[in-house]
């Protein structure tokens, strides 16, 4: 396996378990704040734009990016926030 692979692997790897670390938090209800979901809409972001170089070359990048994708929609749906208001 070549070191640029093995990179490739370790950063797709890395963010894959940070999105669903943030996933496990929403599910649990630990990120019922706007504010707070906002900001990590917007590390998402950042997320994305770090894995879109292995897009084109990993499949497995295009599967997180998509995750990372479907995760900052639901963290800024209208719905989710009205359905489970702060305490």
């Amino acid at each position: 396996m070549s070191e640029e692979t093995n990179m490739a692997e370790r950063v797709i790897s890395y963010f894959d378990e940070e999105f669903e670390s943030i996933r496990d938090q929403l599910e649990s209800g630990q990120l019922l704040d706007y504010k707070e979901r906002v900001i990590v809409s917007r590390k998402i972001d950042e997320a994305l734009s770090r894995l879109s170089p292995y897009v084109r070359s990993e499949w497995r990048a295009r599967q997180v990016v998509k995750s990372g994708e479907t995760l900052r929609e639901r963290l800024l749906s209208v719905r989710d926030i009205i359905s489970n208001p702060p305490i």
